[in-house]
């Protein structure tokens, strides 16, 4: 409950001796009393102090009790208005009830009468005001999880709108920007938290274990099943499943999927047993979801059901004021792993992280300070930011990027965009497989499908 001694109030009397005593009284009780002497010194007073509340006399000199009452009431409708008088006339009343008067004090004063109605009058508004004051300081908290800034605290504020209802949640945006963290932290403030969470990889599952994974399967439904399993859904029971690269779910299981979904009820392979799905989903993508929806490249009311709220997470390139708090964090972390005092960035090697495009945004960032504060000595330099942890050479973080081969010339086939993309990312990596599947966020297996599909060999 909140602490009415917190309280601060205006009172409006035109008796000089009377308004002194009731303050002198009501000081004892509450943190501050403001006095005025009719409805005009009234209005200037609230505007320059925004009390909580109001106590005033109805039959005043120069603006009466009503007039204060109906200005307030445009003013600031949200405000409590009492009214402490002797003047009983229906007429007045009846129009004091039409303002929204929240209470009415007969004079002479009943003390106790008048704590009483203070109380009862105030503490809603109280704890309206401490729910928003604790709001606030939630979305400061998750802004700050996610790295700060104002596309941060617009995300965070979308968070904590959504993280305590029963939406399921679609996350989108490019790989690394965050969003297995983010998924983590609305399960954390969900009223689901209690229970597990469940990440999904899709991607990285063999499509024809998806569906088993999933759903679990009974012993003997196919070659290979020597045993019945419990699926992840069951497992994520009571909590949340987070599907990550929900794009990548087959087409049957997306059928599948959307019944659970729908109905909350699945059946696992093999078997004609019904089960419940206790859960919330949370997925992800790095595509554009709801444009392969409309392009028939994934289930629409499959999207439609996924997708209760979309929560964008920015590239780190749309967010460079966020680059240097968030590469502190890091270094900070790593530096207590380490054992070792935190270097400080000097202004060249602040000034390159601010410029770089973060192909691999959040996750690229992390990675490359996690390297600096192993190479730092006293200050992080631009060559500890360039160190590479295998050969001890300039990474292509620095390195001039006006010579890479420019993209296919538009319009071009979406093949020949990703394969320009793909062997960027290897260049930029230096070659190096794992570390470019890494980087972009993908199962090794499935980012070697891709660039089987566009014939890229191990030597280019």
């Amino acid at each position: 409950m909140s602490d009415l001694k917190q309280l601060t109030i205006l009172l409006v009397e035109d008796e000089d001796e009377l308004r002194h005593e009731t303050a002198a009284f009501l000081e004892l009780h509450y943190a501050r009393i403001y006095q005025a002497g009719n409805g005009r010194e009234a209005l200037k007073l609230f505007e320059q102090k925004h009390p909580d509340l109001i106590i005033s006399d109805i039959r005043m000199p120069v603006m009466d009790g009503l007039e204060l009452a109906a200005k307030l009431k445009t003013l600031s409708p949200d405000t409590p208005f009492i009214f402490c008088t002797a003047f009983s006339e229906t007429v007045y009343l009846l129009k004091a009830i039409e303002l929204g008067v929240a209470a009415f004090i007969r004079k002479p004063v009943d003390t106790d009468q008048m704590l009483d109605i203070i109380a009862k009058t105030a503490i809603p508004i109280l704890q309206r005001r401490e729910i928003m004051e604790l709001s606030e300081e939630l979305v400061n908290s998750i802004a700050v999880q996610l790295g700060g800034g104002k596309a941060q605290q617009a995300v965070a504020t979308q968070v904590a709108r959504v993280a305590h209802s029963s939406f399921n949640i679609l996350l989108q945006g490019e790989t690394g920007t965050g969003k297995s963290r983010l998924a983590g932290i609305i399960h954390s403030l969900s009223q689901r938290r209690k229970g597990p969470l469940v990440t999904v990889q899709l991607g990285a599952i063999p499509e024809q274990l998806v569906e088993s994974e999933l759903f679990g399967h009974i012993k003997g439904s196919f070659t290979g099943a020597d045993r019945t399993r419990t699926g992840l859904i069951e497992t994520a029971a009571g909590g949340t499943l987070f599907l990550d690269d929900i794009e990548t779910a087959p087409a049957g299981v997306q059928a599948k999927l959307l019944r659970c979904v729908e109905e909350k009820r699945y059946t696992p392979v093999g078997s004609s047993s019904e089960k419940t799905a206790d859960v919330r989903i949370i997925s992800s993508s790095n595509c554009n979801l709801k444009g392969l929806a409309k392009n028939r490249l994934f289930r629409e009311d499959l999207y439609y059901r996924l997708a209760d709220f979309t929560l964008r997470l920015p590239p780190l390139r749309e967010i460079p004021e966020s680059i240097l708090p968030m590469a502190l964090t890091f270094l900070s972390d790593t530096c207590a792993e380490l054992g070792r005092e935190l270097p400080p960035l000097d202004d060249n090697a602040a000034s390159q992280l601010t410029k770089m495009p973060w192909p691999g945004n959040i996750r690229q960032l992390k990675s490359v300070i996690r390297q600096a504060a192993l190479y730092a000595k006293e200050t992080v330099t631009i060559s500890d930011l360039a160190a590479d942890t295998d050969h001890h050479e300039h990474s292509p973080l620095i390195s001039d990027l006006s010579h890479r081969p420019a993209p296919p010339p538009f319009p071009c086939e979406m093949d020949k965009l990703e394969k320009w993309s793909l062997e960027q990312a290897l260049l930029y990596c230096g070659g190096k497989r794992m570390k470019t599947a890494a980087m972009l966020g993908m199962n090794y297996y499935t980012f070697r499908r891709h660039l089987e599909k566009h014939g890229i060999a191990a030597s280019d």
